[in-house]
Order: structure tokens, then C-alpha cells, then sequence
């Protein structure tokens, strides 16, 4: 019986290690390609695209079920163990920081993200944007490297014997849900504050040439 489980955890992982590939990232996913400069009202138009895209019903069941991710016991396997905490801090990092896009959304454009006056808004100061977006770019490197990672954790659960493969498996299926979940919201949270950052030196630019 003992040996028919361990071939079963066996095949399974070999089949996660076929689909493995599916989630390694290319690129960070915070960088942003683009760098042509853009005018206010450029802007002002992308940052409504971005709006509606944080608004979406798709956006919002990918920041639920990434919240609704729990960190699985440690397996014993360090590569898996290693690579499961990282991406767990990542995780919580993103909740944590995930009040500051609406607030540095109001302090640069003087509106919520539902467009309304906003009001009683902490002005945020351009080193607190520039340090968010290299926090994103951070965040972005580290994904793409735990990514990498991922591809190679199989064959150590292979050769951890049979409790440890199983939970090395339970832990490389939370490694793969997070990877995709965070993918998206750095992008998202990289783009946003690329665009305020941007926009928050224009309006300053031009409040100063009308003194």
C-alpha cells in the first residue's frame, strides 16, 4: 500500500513539474515597457482604464482568492519550505500595502477612485510615491526569481520520501495559486503608481510656471 502512495505522489508530481512552466515568469511584472511620456490628459485617460480594470469582477476574485490563500505547513523540504515562505511574505506585504493605492490615488488627484471630492486626504510626498514603486520593482524581482525556482522543487520532493512529498505537493499547489494571484496585483499596483507618479510631476511642473 505504502509503495502504491509513494508512486502516486511520484506521478503527481511529475505531472506538476509538466505544468510547472505554466507560471514561470518571463519578465518582472512590475517593469513597465512603455516609458513614452505621457500628457495630463494621457494620463488622466489610463489612469480610468486602470480604475475600472481594479473594479472589474475578474480583479476583485483574483485579490479574493489570493486572500483567501493559507500558507500550508512546513513540508521539511527546504527548497519547497523556502520558496513557500517567500511568497507568503509577498502575499501579506500586498495586503498590507493594499490601502495605499487608494490613498495615493486621492493625494495626487484630489478624488477617490470612484471620482468623487476627496477629502481629509494625507498628502503623500514624491519620495513616499517613488518608494512604493520600488517596492513593487522589488516585489517583481522576487517573484520572477521564485518562478524560476519553482521548475526545480519537484525533483527534490522526488528524493524527501513519502509524508514530505505529500506535503511538499499541498505546498507547491500554494506556490503556484500565489505565483499567478501576485503576478497580477503587482502589475496592477506598478502601473497605478507609475501613472501617479507621473502625474504628480506634471501638476507640480505646472503650478510652478504659473507662479
Amino acid at each position: 500500500m505504502k509503495k502504491l502512495l509513494l508512486s502516486a505522489v511520484f506521478a503527481l508530481t511529475l505531472c506538476f513539474a509538466a505544468k510547472a512552466q505554466d507560471e514561470t515568469l518571463a519578465e518582472n511584472p512590475a517593469e513597465i515597457k512603455d516609458t513614452k511620456a505621457l500628457t495630463i490628459d494621457e494620463l488622466k485617460a489610463q489612469r480610468a482604464e486602470l480604475v475600472a480594470m481594479l473594479k472589474s469582477e475578474e480583479f476583485q476574485k483574483t485579490l479574493a482568492k489570493a486572500d483567501a490563500l493559507k500558507a500550508p505547513k512546513e513540508a521539511g523540504i527546504a527548497g519547497v519550505d523556502a520558496l513557500a515562505g517567500m511568497v507568503s511574505t509577498m502575499l501579506t506585504q500586498l495586503r498590507e500595502n493594499r490601502a495605499l493605492v487608494p490613498q495615493m490615488y486621492a493625494s495626487v488627484t484630489g478624488q477617490t477612485l470612484d471620482g468623487l471630492p476627496a477629502t481629509e486626504v494625507k498628502p503623500l510626498s514624491p519620495d513616499q510615491l517613488v518608494g512604493f514603486s520600488k517596492m513593487c520593482l522589488a516585489m517583481g524581482s522576487n517573484l520572477l526569481k521564485s518562478s524560476k525556482d519553482l521548475i526545480t522543487l519537484p525533483g527534490e520532493i522526488k528524493s524527501a520520501g513519502l509524508m514530505k512529498g505529500i506535503k511538499g505537493l499541498k505546498s507547491l499547489m500554494y506556490i503556484k495559486s500565489s505565483i499567478g494571484a501576485l503576478k497580477q496585483e503587482i502589475a496592477f499596483n506598478s502601473k497605478m503608481i507609475n501613472n501617479l507618479v507621473a502625474t504628480n510631476k506634471l501638476t507640480n511642473m505646472a503650478a510652478n510656471t504659473t507662479k
